[in-house]
């Protein structure tokens, strides 16, 4: 009779076991999802860089011309990162497919649709390998996965498909960390460098009473209302790029919380408050956005 209590009572802990690992693995891959189109967003909107980086160049060039009457429309030719943006955007395209399958490997009504999730693991590792000059650190990790992939989807188990999860991001993560330095380097260009530029632009060329019908300003001397104007104007642009600027460390960091996350819930004994506290912080910064 002890002995049928002991099983009982074993299944039991097992079953609940069971049943918290699938709700972190859902909870976990629902904030995959989330960061994966975070990061799907932020590369449109750095694709859109190029067309600004013209205008304001071309903006400059006419305005910065002592004869502009006699030039003719400034055409600037901008760094065209489409090509590489295009890719990057297929990879978190194929990452945020994978963890929309591993959702469902949570749910008991999918749970045995490992295969889709598999075949999307393996695309998410294909759109990463095919990317140009990997770095060295990322590549070395990456050369393991395909092993992780297969042993997960023979296993059809949520927390060796957490481990994969894990190195897969964190394959990610670093990608994306030896890649901001480049995006920094490029916003700088694209806006510190048109802030220089305004800053050459002759006072004479503004018009204060037109300014006036845009901005209520209580200053009747044209040389200040121009100033502030140009304050303004400053204002703005170094705002729009601050923000560019957070969304590149906050998608930084919530993949390495996503990658801790998959990593606690891949252990043998899991501590559920470890996953909680680096769900909570992916949480806080999508809050943030």
């Amino acid at each position: 009779m002890k002995y049928v209590i002991k099983i009982t009572v074993f299944l039991f802990m097992v079953s609940c076991g069971s049943a918290k690992v699938a709700e972190l693995g859902s909870e976990t891959a629902k904030k995959g999802e989330e960061v994966s189109q975070r990061a799907i967003d932020l590369y449109r909107s750095l694709s859109k860089q190029s067309e600004i980086e013209k205008a304001q160049r071309d903006r400059v060039k006419i305005l910065t011309n002592p004869n502009p009457a006699s030039m003719t429309i400034p055409d600037t030719k901008p760094q065209d990162f489409s090509e590489q943006i295009e890719k990057r955007i297929i990879a978190y395209r194929q990452l945020l497919e994978a963890y929309e399958y591993f959702e469902q490997l949570t749910d008991k009504k999918y749970s045995e649709k490992t295969e889709e999730l598999g075949g999307a693991l393996q695309e998410s590792y294909n759109a990463l390998e095919q990317l140009p000059d990997l770095p060295d650190e990322a590549a070395s990790k990456l050369g393991s996965l395909l092993k992780k992939i297969t042993e997960a989807s023979q296993a059809k188990k949520i927390k060796e498909h957490s481990l994969v999860f894990h190195h897969l991001t964190e394959v990610y993560h670093i990608l994306w960390e030896k890649e901001k330095a480049i995006w920094n380097a490029y916003l700088d260009r694209v806006y510190d460098d048109y802030i220089a530029e305004l800053n050459t632009v002759k006072s004479q060329r503004y018009d204060a009473k037109k300014i006036l019908e845009l901005y209520d300003f209580p200053y009747s001397d044209e040389a200040v209302i121009i100033l502030f104007y140009r304050l303004e104007q400053r204002e703005k642009i170094v705002a729009h790029k601050k923000e560019l600027v957070e969304q590149l460390n906050d998608v930084g960091e919530m993949l390495q919380e996503l990658s801790t996350a998959h990593e606690k819930l891949a252990e043998k004994k899991i501590t559920v408050s470890d996953i909680l506290q680096a769900l909570k912080e992916i949480e806080n910064l999508l809050k943030d956005e």
